[in-house]
């Protein structure tokens, strides 16, 4: 959805008297930053609160580039949010990711759900775990403060993707 659109539906609501969203629920992460141009800062003016799904995009964000989990196995829905097209432009954050992981000592889980809950129209963040273990991962990201210098160079590879690459 355009923020435009979003605006408008937030007008409408409140001319006709209507209860207006208070949460947009969207696609953000490492590699997908798209909505960073219009959408987020509209919800950050407006007050309404930013729920991505996905903030690991779909374990890219959480393991290294090309990893095979029982996930990925089955998983039909992530080739059409998560296309080929797009591949070699992900990767490159991955891999910034994960060598960021690895010097830190933290995972790239964390890295990820860290730098995402340190944006000001974040929040909360809607995490897929199909384990314990990713559920304590994400929780101790709420500990991590990032420093700008981390933030930077996390932000550093992304390449903008064009319309509908990702949903």
């Amino acid at each position: 959805m355009s923020a435009w659109q979003f605006e408008r539906m937030q007008n409408i609501a409140e001319r006709h008297g209507w209860t207006k969203f208070v949460s947009m629920q969207n696609q953000y992460n490492l590699i997908y930053r798209e909505e960073e141009h219009e959408m987020m800062p509209l919800c950050l003016d407006r007050k309404v609160a930013v729920k991505p799904c996905s903030p690991l995009a779909g374990g890219r964000c959480a393991h290294p580039w090309g990893t095979v989990t029982a996930r990925t196995k089955i998983d039909g829905v992530s080739p059409m949010v998560w296309p080929e097209k797009t591949a070699a432009q992900d990767k490159a954050v991955v891999d910034n990711l994960e060598k960021m992981s690895k010097e830190s000592g933290r995972s790239m889980a964390q890295l990820s759900l860290a730098w995402m809950l340190g944006k000001p129209f974040m929040g909360s963040l809607i995490v897929g775990t199909t384990s314990v273990k990713h559920v304590e991962e994400a929780v101790s990201a709420l500990d991590i403060t990032l420093t700008a210098d981390e933030i930077a160079a996390l932000e550093a590879p992304y390449v903008a993707h064009t319309k509908q690459t990702a949903f």
